[in-house]
């Protein structure tokens, strides 16, 4: 009769038990952070950010928690939602801005940034009112929609360039494809018209 083997090197048993442990552990630490981030979600929306230190911030969608938050930490007693006003969570941001006795601004958006002058004027508006500030300005995932309210507020406030303007967007997650070109056309309207004009002879 075969007795069983007992010749395991003891070294490969005691790394083969550590690795697995090792790799439980690890297994472990992850689900917790998942819980974690269920029951505590990030106190700041997405892609939050300051625009102008203590006066106007960027973000994506924000819940009623997230905006308590940046009302608390930032000062913020505006809000510029380009979202659609009759989506649920519109809806619910707009009551928990009511309820804090915050300002809450809306010029709706299509997802891919297209507007119009007077769109662009009324954001523009609401940004350049310093008696708006600390102003959040957002729409769901920050970087299209918002890219192009703080690159109007860039290029007709603060003089930025055509260009500068738009890299700042795209380190915001702007794609910059061509489907966003009514964007670009926008941002370059901007940028002509706050061109300094020679004067007349």
């Amino acid at each position: 009769m075969n007795e069983p083997a007992t010749n395991v090197d003891p070294t490969r048993r005691t790394h083969v038990a550590r690795g697995a442990l090792v790799g439980g552990a690890a297994v472990v630490a992850l689900l917790a952070l998942l819980v974690a981030f269920q029951l505590y979600p990030s106190e700041l929306p997405k892609r939050f950010a300051p625009v102008v230190d203590g006066q106007i911030y960027r973000s994506g969608r924000i819940t009623p928690e997230q905006l308590a938050h940046v009302q608390r930490t930032y000062g913020v007693r505006t809000v510029l939602s380009l979202l659609n006003p009759d989506a649920p969570e519109c809806a619910a941001e707009r009551e928990a801005a009511r309820e804090l006795g915050l300002e809450w601004h809306n010029v709706p958006l299509p997802g891919d940034g297209e507007s119009n002058a007077e769109q662009r004027d009324e954001i523009l508006r609401v940004m350049r009112d310093a008696q708006h500030g600390p102003l959040l300005v957002h729409c769901a995932a920050g970087a299209t929609r918002t890219g192009l309210a703080v690159g109007l507020y860039r290029i007709a406030e603060q003089g930025w360039p055509l260009e500068a303007a738009l890299d700042e967007m795209r380190g915001f997650g702007f794609e910059d494809e061509p489907h966003h070109a009514s964007v670009r056309e926008a941002l370059s309207a901007a940028a002509e018209a706050s061109r300094p004009r020679s004067p007349p002879e």
